[in-house]
């Protein structure tokens, strides 16, 4: 056994000597290809000396700086694995079984800390990564965790998730969900106030101009690199003359269908709080919180239907005892919203005024209260005024029908330009 030790220790030694690529120290620590003296560090090392707090440290400028290939397994199995780690945790402490990183300037090109692909034809399942959550049901955790917002952060999910993502979250095709909710517990708001009907939601709403439209294909800018992702599969995203990626496939129902929705532009003026600039400068909207308004859009008009019952009770009783209704009278002074609305070029105020009504204007006024212009009602009955845009700027206006000093209504317009 000694003659063995002793032949390798001489034949370690002739290769240190003669072509510096080999170096054994006297601690056992082993590195191949160091063409320089020095303490090694890890026990193991390819191409450097190693690190204090690595066990084996590989080195290359090569474009796969460590590729394991599995051959065919002599006996199925329900997994089977090129590389296998397992990493036994501390406690109280991040633990973590494969930790990839990059580091230096990729100028235009993809910097990548973990790249997967998945190249069998099977119809089974295929993963480029693929995360379990195989801990207790106790236990609290992610299969998938990003964090875009603090990568020095752990973050604990609160709960059993297959993915969780602290940060914003992006997809280029439709997403399917079983169903989608959000936060809105009570201990979870503050500043709470309840709707009136002077917030007018049911005027804003009727405001909003309901579009159909296509949507244009957008495009991912690149370097041009087509990544080789195994010995015969490459990217499947091919790059134009302008080294551009279609966001979507030529038959996606995202570009080719017809679809229905709201102007972030037009809505911007209206709920701005409902519009949100998107990390690429587009626009974009909260859907999901216009449906507390059109609820609340809904108890108007259910109020405004009661008042009209209550307030046409005469006609009705008329029409009961055979009365001619006609000469009962049912003109009640009401300021209507204005159509087109929005509008660009002119727009229609309609409005109803009762005979006995000796002076009747209409007031349009600016979002902070200024008068702008003032037209004066003549007729009685059903009538109406003409709105000229050509003299007015873009922008939300209030107008406002005052019959003999009283303030009837007042409703709210948007011209676009």
């Amino acid at each position: 056994m000694k003659k063995k030790i002793l032949s390798m220790l001489l034949v370690t030694s002739c290769f240190g000597v003669a072509n510096a690529q080999l170096m054994v120290d006297e601690n056992g620590k082993v590195g191949f290809g160091i063409e320089t003296e020095g303490t090694l560090h890890s026990k193991l090392t390819l191409n450097s000396l190693g690190r204090v707090d690595s066990e084996v440290f590989v080195t290359s400028q090569n474009t796969n700086t460590l590729y394991v290939k599995r051959g065919e397994p002599t006996s199925s199995s329900f997994l089977t694995t090129g590389i296998t780690c397992l990493s036994s945790a501390v406690q109280n402490s991040s633990n973590a079984a494969i930790y990839a990183s990059t580091s230096g300037n990729a100028g235009t090109g993809c910097s990548i800390g973990l790249l997967g692909s998945s190249a069998s034809t099977s119809s089974q399942c295929n993963a480029g990564v693929m995360g379990f959550l195989l801990t207790g049901t106790n236990v609290k955790g992610a299969a998938v965790l990003g964090n875009s917002v603090n990568a020095s952060l752990a973050i604990s999910p609160g709960g059993r998730y297959a993915g969780f993502f602290y940060g914003d979250a992006r997809v280029t095709g439709t997403m399917t969900a079983g169903a989608v909710v959000t936060s809105s517990d009570y201990r979870l708001k503050k500043n709470i106030r309840s709707l009136s009907s002077s917030d007018d939601c049911l005027d804003k709403i009727l405001g909003l101009n309901v579009v159909e439209f296509n949507n244009i294909q957008r495009e991912f800018e690149t370097d041009g690199t087509e990544l080789t992702l195994t010995d015969s599969t490459e990217a499947v995203l091919q790059a134009n003359d302008d080294n551009k990626v279609n966001w979507y496939e030529d038959d996606s129902p995202i570009v080719n269908n017809k679809h229905y929705g709201l102007i972030a532009q037009e809505l911007q003026k209206i709920y701005p709080d409902l519009v949100v600039e998107s990390q690429d400068g587009y626009l974009a909207i909260n859907y999901l919180e216009i449906i507390p308004l059109l609820i609340r859009s809904v108890q108007e008009l259910k109020a405004e239907l009661d008042a009209s019952k209550n307030g046409n009770a005469p006609v009705q009783k008329a029409q009961a005892r055979n009365t001619d209704v006609a000469n009962i009278d049912a003109v009640v002074t009401a300021l209507y919203q204005n159509t087109p609305n929005p509008f660009t070029e002119s727009t229609l105020i309609r409005c109803d005024v009762a005979d006995d009504v000796v002076k009747a204007d209409l007031y349009i006024y600016s979002m902070n209260g200024e008068q702008i212009a003032e037209y004066a009602v003549t007729e009685r009955g059903e009538t109406s005024i003409t709105i000229d845009g050509g003299s007015l700027n873009a922008g939300m206006y209030l107008y406002a029908l005052i019959a003999d000093g009283q303030v009837i209504d007042t409703k709210r317009m948007i011209l676009t330009k």
